[in-house]
């Protein structure tokens, strides 16, 4: 039986992700991956689960750019 995630372990372990660390915690827990390839992976299935059940909710950026005429 598949693991229930949340949103807050998948925004998480992306944040670890991007900062290259191999540690994550979240609510108290603390878990430690073997490389970057092992949370790629779960990334994967975490995103995938929670979109299966509609709780993946898409997170948008917006960029801009500031240019000075003179």
């Amino acid at each position: 039986m598949p693991m229930a995630y949340t949103l807050q372990q998948l925004t998480d372990l992306r944040a670890a992700i991007a900062e290259g660390v191999l540690v994550v915690a979240t609510n108290g827990r603390r878990v430690e991956y073997r490389s970057l390839a092992e949370m790629l992976q779960l990334e994967r299935i975490m995103a995938g689960e929670l979109e299966e059940t509609g709780t993946n909710q898409r997170i948008r950026r917006t960029y801009f750019s500031v240019s000075r005429c003179t």
